[in-house]
């Protein structure tokens, strides 16, 4: 007869077989889990669409990675942040996520949103400033952007600080709000548009200010000057000969007489009515050039590289006067007898 086992090596066998048993059970969980994490890192890489609604993306200063991570969970747009910092840890452990408004491609995968929000490439709108705009005029162009408002910016431009170590006698930034067209990321603050625009003054007119020594012209009298010639004729070729006709009045020791220097007085005293009437021709204002004799006080509206060109390189002639035909080109004359005539005969038209 077959002897029976012994219960300790009966015990033994049960035990090992157990061990097998846990150790399969351990190994299809570690493979269940492995698989798990697998496919949460695989989903950071995957091609997911951007719905409409967040295709716009701002990233506010100072905000931290952690933040950033729930906030795409979130909106759907990653998957658990966990998966996301592993990628990050392997491919890209010091990417830097910059602040800004960010636009969002219609399909992108989790990888491809942080790599744009690491590159700093953010969203831009375009400004143009055209040339000839006063301060107010300018701060309302301004407050019609998403920027800010009218008056916050009228405040800035009021503020002569950001071009003081140009021109110590500036009372606001008028005459250095450079004209041109600005891209800037749809979070810039009002003070970071100005300051842009005033920088943007100094680089653009590097060149010229070098001549500025043998002109006779400070920096305020040179931009004054260029402003006064600006307002007068938006005609390229003209801008030299008007130059030349204000360079002749001011050696003569005669009034300049530029029409825009009345409107700017009468704005400056909150009493201009859209027009200039007979009464507001000898209004008594320093920046009226009918009633002061040389340049104004400052300048009256922002003048653009051509007419700050212009000013340097008056044309040489002998016109005193012109006057505006109804073209918009203007009629040079050298006696005021002329010079009336053509007045008589433009009006009439």
């Amino acid at each position: 007869m077959p002897q029976p086992q012994h219960p300790s090596k009966f015990k033994r066998r049960i035990e090992t077989l157990l061990k097998y048993v846990f150790v399969f059970l351990l190994l299809a969980h570690l493979g269940g889990l492995a698989l798990y994490f697998f496919r949460g890192y695989q989903d950071v890489y995957r091609i997911r669409t951007v719905p409409n609604g967040h295709r716009n993306y701002s990233v506010p200063a100072g905000q931290s990675l952690t933040r950033l991570l729930k906030d795409l969970h979130q909106k759907d747009l990653a998957p658990q942040p966990l998966y996301v910092r592993l990628a990050l840890w392997r491919h890209d452990p010091d990417i830097l996520i910059k602040r800004g408004a960010y636009a969002l491609p219609e399909k992108a995968s989790t990888w491809d949103i942080i790599q744009l929000l690491g590159s700093g490439r953010v969203e831009l709108s375009k400004l143009t400033i055209p040339e000839g705009l006063d301060l107010w005029e300018t701060a309302k162009l301004l407050g019609r952007s998403p920027w800010g408002d009218e008056q916050t910016f009228l405040q800035l431009l009021l503020d002569p600080t950001p071009i003081r170590t140009l021109d110590a006698k500036a009372t606001n930034l008028e005459g250095y709000l450079y004209p041109e067209t600005y891209f800037f990321a749809k979070d810039a603050t009002p003070q970071e548009i100005v300051n842009t625009i005033i920088n943007h003054f100094r680089e653009e007119t590097k060149t010229l200010r070098t001549h500025l020594d043998g002109s006779g012209f400070t920096i305020r009298e040179w931009v004054t000057m260029a402003s006064l010639i600006e307002k007068e004729t938006a005609v390229p070729d003209e801008r030299a000969r008007i130059a030349g006709v204000f360079a002749n009045r001011t050696r003569r020791g005669m009034l300049l007489q530029c029409d825009p220097t009345i409107i700017y007085s009468l704005k400056l005293d909150n009493r201009y009515r859209g027009k200039i009437y007979k009464s507001d021709i000898r209004y008594d204002h320093p920046y009226n050039t009918y009633v002061y004799k040389g340049l104004p006080p400052g300048p009256i509206a922002s003048p653009g590289h051509a007419s700050l060109a212009a000013t340097l390189a008056p044309e040489k002639h002998k016109y005193l006067y012109f006057v505006a035909k109804p073209d918009g080109t203007h009629s040079f004359n050298r006696s005021l007898r002329e010079h009336n005539r053509d007045v008589a005969r433009y009006r009439r038209r």
